[in-house]
């Protein structure tokens, strides 16, 4: 309650009272955006950011609560942010003032993703100290790169990321969602940790790795090759979906409101086929309740191009958001994306992200005068 008073006391709630004088948006243009963790380290820049949406009529916020096995939040089972000072709890005061300001807060998780540095975390408690056999590893043994993941398809992994999801509902229950972000593999040619291998192997009686680095001194040809290959490949794929289906049922059986979603590679089948990442099955299976493919390139026939994949692969475009990028594009070109994703059906939006208007002085209320002035204009 003291928060409360105290924000209710503060400047903001006095541009408030006058922006609900001052500010008219068009319904048509309303926007989600994603924001990193370091906006996240201090009330004042919590209590900016909850304005500016606020002012600029978005509505639904992907706050970065975890990034590198790290939390921002209140946790027992995760090291909370260094940057963040003790006493505060950052997740706590945005889901407040949002609740405030009718603004939906979604906790953005790092899902399998725990490192990018060359070197090594500080803290000692870090998974990467506590459980180095949790690691994904490539068919190569090129563990340590500066992108490093958990093994989806190893027992434990899932077991422990369920724990965090399960801690975040019953502590944050006003959260309006989970937002999965790397819920996938590096890249094709990972997933081969040791443990993942060895509970392949019981299941399915050969060892991949051995497979793809000798099949022809095995005698086996590309097709046999491929086939066993699918069969790890879907392997992997289907212990990244057990999570995800482990989370769904748990909400239910909560009778919990809060949704499900993922930022998700925008091409469905290299999504499937290279990431583990079966997004098209997420979504129509009922297992998320949206998605946000993160159509970034800045290349229009490219975006157009993945919408298209997208639209064939989906049953229910209200399901997904699309996501755009604002850091490598100008106004003009956002816009133009924009207005096609709405053209081909997907009325909803994610900006990425809130570091580029915050660092490079975007006007975002630039975009939206260019939206409105150009959404009629678009060719076939």
């Amino acid at each position: 309650m003291k928060t409360v008073v105290q924000f209710l006391n503060s400047k903001y709630f006095f541009l408030i009272i006058i922006s609900n004088f001052v500010f008219s948006f068009d319904r048509d243009f309303n926007t989600s955006i994603w924001v990193e963790r370091h906006h996240l380290y201090s009330k004042s820049s919590i209590e900016s950011l909850i304005f500016y949406a606020f002012e600029n009529n978005i509505k639904d916020i992907f706050l970065q609560v975890r990034s590198r096995d790290d939390a921002l939040y209140k946790s027992k089972l995760v090291t909370f942010n260094q940057n963040v000072d003790e006493n505060l709890d950052p997740l706590e005061y945005a889901l407040i003032l949002g609740d405030l300001l009718n603004i939906e807060i979604h906790a953005w998780i790092n899902t399998y993703l725990v490192w990018t540095s060359p070197k090594p975390p500080f803290d000692k408690e870090h998974i990467l100290f506590k459980y180095p056999e949790w690691i994904d590893n490539t068919s190569q043994n090129n563990k340590l790169d500066n992108s490093i993941y958990l093994s989806p398809s190893h027992p434990e992994v899932n077991v422990y990321l369920f724990d965090i999801i399960e801690e975040l509902i019953k502590e944050y229950p006003n959260l309006a969602g989970i937002h999965f972000d790397y819920i996938r593999h590096n890249d094709k040619n990972h997933g081969f940790n040791d443990e993942a291998i060895s509970q392949f192997q019981k299941e399915y009686f050969f060892n991949p790795k051995l497979v793809i680095q000798n099949y022809t001194e095995l005698g086996l040809s590309k097709v046999e090759t491929d086939s066993l290959i699918n069969l790890w490949s879907t392997f992997n794929q289907e212990n990244i979906t057990t999570l995800l289906k482990d989370i769904k049922n748990f909400i239910n059986s909560t009778n919990s409101k809060i949704l499900l979603s993922a930022a998700v590679k925008p091409n469905p089948l290299e999504a499937k086929n290279r990431w583990s990442q079966d997004w098209v099955k997420w979504i129509n299976d009922g297992i998320l309740d949206f998605i946000i493919p993160m159509n970034y390139t800045i290349d229009e026939k490219i975006f157009i191009d993945n919408i298209k994949k997208i639209s064939t692969q989906i049953n229910n475009k209200d399901k997904v958001l699309m996501g755009i990028a604002i850091y490598n594009q100008s106004i003009p070109m956002i816009s133009r994306k924009i207005i096609l994703s709405k053209y081909s059906g997907y009325s909803k939006i994610c900006l990425f992200s809130y570091s580029t208007i915050i660092n490079d002085d975007f006007d975002l209320a630039s975009l939206k005068y260019e939206y409105l002035n150009n959404k009629y204009l678009i060719e076939d």
